[in-house]
């Protein structure tokens, strides 16, 4: 559930801090007051992209953070499963921060992804926005509405039968390769046979060109090494260090302090003529060999030259080298090799169509509940002769979501015929078959919050008082945060806050209030009046509201 939502300098709002309880929380205020731009930030919490529109004209930074508490192990394994890190109390911190140059998200203070924290934060909230009940005018959005409700095993064989799809896609391609006349096969074939044997001829191995090229160096310029190595040579044996030796002896026998000076030089003497016999051997190795130099060019030209085709990686020409000796030898046995494609684009799409029907008869079960449950909560919401009905029909071609393409039909009115739900409610009755979905999905949810921004959208009278109770019936199982202009839905709230705006400083501000008992009395009331005045036979009517709403609580 969500404990508390943080939010500083977004639109209207400069700073507010809501505590949110268990059951039913409600928000009400007046046309304009920023009951939407709350909604707004929660949404940019959860992972909505930062909007201009909602930052505010004096460039300070943008907050937004929801605490959530999850009880559920299964949701919090599968958030430590993506590597974030929660602690045993299941708290589970969203928080987003919007500067002029920078765009910061964290989950639990780990720096993530939006598309990150949209796929944890799904798990956590479900939001119904006043203008999701659109989503039943189009008839592409009624099997997923079937599917949540089916929940874990209808979203499990989604997964079999796309990676299915996307296996058959790929043996498809693997097929479409063979499509080709002889001719085409055959100059195929001959330009595969040139860069197979060109490639295989080559023998490219790792260091090769590197090792070669050092040793092309060395030979293109060892005259001048040896030259270089002669005249070193020369320079240390002029250095007449035996005759400074034989000096130093002579001036030992009358001073023995000097013999120290002497050893030293007989080392030197000794370093010198290890140095002479070394840069005689380095003077003997060095080949100057002019067949030999041009034998490393040409080998080097070699490898290059091929490189250059592979994007001069010897591992991708090695690679190229066996996907090319493949390849030519599907085309020598192309229709073996081609029946052999076949069959398995054939056993695939078998494979994908058994767990189309498997999904589709699942479906089709769920389909006679979701009906009959449909029905019962309309009913509750005020439509007394309603029928409805999943009609079910088969796709030329599967997809990833198998291949029923599902439409729901209804009928609100006693001798009006079925038709497409698409083309039959009015805004109001959308929201309340809406309603009725979500009551019953509400059941199969993993989701332990639930938010509706104006469920209330069209409705008023005994229809509001029904819609009230619906809403206090999922709020028992659900944490439910609801925005609402409805006196009848306020007065079923466990939880009540107003949103206010006020000036300060000729900047519009938006207020965020926890409401006492009397708070929300008077509040039910300018739901319920006509002028700004709360009589007293309005607070009287606000009393008698609540009063009711109580009595129904108690009634459960």
């Amino acid at each position: 559930m969500i404990e508390e939502v943080s939010v500083k300098n977004f639109a209207l709002i400069k700073e507010a801090n809501i505590e949110f309880k268990n059951n039913l929380n409600v928000l009400t205020g007046e046309t304009g007051s920023g009951k939407s731009i709350l909604i707004g930030s929660i949404n940019l919490a959860l992972g909505k992209r930062a909007s201009k529109e909602y930052m505010r004209e004096d460039n300070e930074d943008t907050i937004v953070s929801i605490c959530f508490s999850e009880k559920n192990d299964e949701i919090l394994n599968k958030i430590k499963n993506m590597d974030i890190p929660v602690d045993d109390d299941g708290k589970v911190i969203i928080y987003r921060k919007i500067t002029k140059d920078k765009n910061i998200a964290k989950i639990n203070d780990m720096n993530c992804t939006l598309s990150k924290i949209k796929e944890v934060t799904e798990m956590l909230v479900d939001i119904y926005g006043q203008h999701d009940s659109e989503g039943l005018r189009m008839g592409n959005r009624h099997i997923d509405f079937l599917d949540e409700y089916i929940g874990k095993e209808a979203y499990e064989k989604k997964k079999i039968i796309k990676n299915l799809y996307d296996e058959l896609k790929v043996e498809n391609e693997k097929l479409e390769k063979f499509n080709m006349d002889e001719g085409k096969r055959y100059r195929e074939m001959d330009l595969l046979k040139y860069e197979v044997e060109e490639l295989e001829s080559a023998n490219l191995k790792q260091g090769e060109e590197e090792e070669i090229e050092r040793e092309y160096k060395i030979l293109s310029n060892a005259k001048y090494i040896v030259e270089n190595l002669y005249a070193a040579k020369n320079i240390i044996e002029n250095a007449n260090i035996g005759n400074a030796i034989s000096e130093l002896k002579q001036a030992t026998k009358n001073d023995e302090s000097i013999k120290s000076i002497l050893d030293s030089l007989y080392d030197v003497d000794a370093i010198v003529n290890d140095n002479i016999k070394e840069l005689d051997k380095k003077i003997d190795s060095y080949d100057i060999d002019e067949e030999k130099l041009v034998e490393k060019e040409n080998r080097l030209n070699l490898i290059r030259n091929i490189l250059k085709k592979y994007n001069n990686s010897v591992d991708i020409a090695i690679k190229s080298l066996d996907e090319k000796k493949n390849t030519l030898e599907l085309l020598a046995n192309y229709e073996i090799e081609k029946e052999k494609q076949e069959k398995k684009v054939e056993q695939t799409r078998n494979n994908l169509l058994k767990e189309c029907e498997n999904l589709s008869q699942i479906r089709k079960q769920a389909a006679l509940v979701f009906e009959k449950r449909l029905i019962e909560e309309m009913v509750d919401l005020g439509f007394l002769d309603v029928r409805f009905e999943v009609i079910f029909n088969k796709k030329e071609n599967p997809t990833t979501d198998g291949y029923d393409d599902v439409n729901f039909n209804i009928s609100l009115n006693k001798g009006e015929k079925m038709r497409n739900l698409a083309e039959v409610a009015s805004g109001g009755e959308l929201s309340r078959i809406m309603l009725s979905i979500k009551t019953i999905l509400s059941d199969s949810y993993g989701t332990e919050t639930l938010i509706f921004d104006e469920i209330d959208a069209g409705i008023s009278g005994i229809t509001a008082g029904k819609v009230a109770n619906k809403l206090n019936k999922i709020a028992k199982n659900h944490q439910v945060i609801c925005i609402t202009h409805l006196p009848q839905i306020a007065a079923m709230a466990d939880n009540h806050y107003v949103i206010r705006k006020r000036i300060e400083e000729d900047r519009t501000i938006t207020d965020i209030e926890a409401l006492d008992s009397d708070g929300m009395l008077r509040e039910i009331g300018r739901l319920i009046g006509s002028n700004e005045v709360l009589t007293e036979t309005v607070l009287a009517n606000a009393r008698e509201l609540k009063d009711i709403a109580l009595k129904e609580k108690n009634n459960e």
